[in-house]
């Protein structure tokens, strides 16, 4: 089966994972990525460790990538987008265009990896991201710390002494049509509250939430453990509305208190968006060049396999890492039974 190729559509973690899977087993791909890199969302995130490892696999993302650079049999090719799919079971010719140029590939089997965007956190004005210099995503504040390797105010670059972190941006929210849960953003706000207070104890964080999503075996624990810090605040109330002054680094917000049922008001100096995640831009465009069917939220449901085509990933909803790469090795070893039978 060596001269028999898989063509994978995404270049994140979960094209990623499935390539190496599939290279194990003896079987070539050759992954097509949009942009000029491979890595996708992944890519930015930074470590999230605190006294110890706190499991963010943003590790294990830049392993993955290194790795498919030493593997001859996961063929990259970035910087390109798809054009046109023809052939038939077993015979796909997939039209790519790269630096201009159109490219004809060749493929046994296809996989559709193509992952998830972000929301954009614009689309919510009242929490002021994009008003207010220090209104920030938490894809910005992953940014943040792997570029700087800590956190500041983008005002002024001094470190907050105050930071919000708010939850189910863009998800759970019936005001714009996204009521599906992301799934991550509990735990990787928690993550970021646990690095930050490590390398500032000077720095109150505060968690507000509509409750609390677990995931992976690891949540329980890690959510005790910030429980048990006195610097940071779980709060079961979502503020309504960020107020302050383009100029101003002083950010307030009122929320009902969970315990007297009183709006009380706080400032804060630095607010993190958890923005959720969204099906992609082009998803109605790939959806329509593959046949790939789509739920009611936009997200893709997995074709017949026995037609060629596969799918992988946060492409079929939001998920974590680990469970990412855990679908997308699954992923790798259907398509080669689907190889054994053609």
């Amino acid at each position: 089966m060596t001269d028999r190729n898989v063509l994978i559509i995404g270049g994140g973690i979960a094209g990623i994972t499935a390539g190496l899977e599939l290279a194990e087993m003896g079987i070539n791909s050759t992954i097509v990525e949009k942009e000029n890199h491979i890595g996708g969302q992944a890519s930015v995130f930074s470590c999230k460790a605190s006294e110890k490892c706190n499991k963010c696999f943003a590790c294990v993302v830049d392993n993955q990538i290194q790795e498919v650079s030493r593997r001859s049999t996961v063929r990259v090719v970035a910087g390109s987008t798809l054009k046109q799919l023809s052939g038939e079971r077993g015979r796909f010719k997939v039209q790519i265009q790269s630096n201009g140029n159109d490219t004809q590939l060749k493929a046994s089997a296809l996989l559709v990896a193509t992952g998830v965007d972000f929301f954009d956190a614009r689309r919510k004005p009242e929490y002021g991201y994009g008003i207010f210099q220090n209104v920030i995503t938490a894809q910005d504040l992953d940014e943040m710390l792997r570029s700087e390797g800590r956190v500041y105010r983008p005002s002024d670059g001094q470190v907050p002494s105050k930071i919000a972190f708010f939850q189910c941006v863009g998800s759970r929210d019936e005001t714009i049509g996204h009521l599906w849960c992301s799934k991550v953003c509990c735990t990787y706000a928690l993550r970021f509250m646990k690095a930050i207070r490590h390398q500032n104890p000077e720095i109150q964080t505060s968690f507000f939430y509509i409750d609390i999503q677990p995931l992976g075996r690891s949540f329980e624990s890690l959510l005790e453990s910030c429980r048990q810090d006195e610097g940071m605040h779980l709060i079961r109330s979502l503020p309504s509305k960020v107020y302050g002054h383009r100029t101003s680094t002083d950010l307030r917000m009122r929320f009902i208190d969970p315990l007297s049922g009183e709006i009380v008001e706080e400032g804060f100096d630095l607010v993190v968006l958890s923005i959720g995640m969204t099906p992609r831009q082009d998803a109605d465009r790939i959806a329509s060049l593959f046949q790939i069917p789509k739920n009611e939220e936009g997200f893709y449901r997995s074709p017949l396999e026995d037609s060629g085509i596969f799918l992988s990933g946060a492409c079929k909803g939001p998920r974590d890492i680990p469970s990412t790469m855990i679908d997308a090795k699954a992923a790798a070893h259907r398509i080669v039974k689907y190889l054994g039978g053609i």
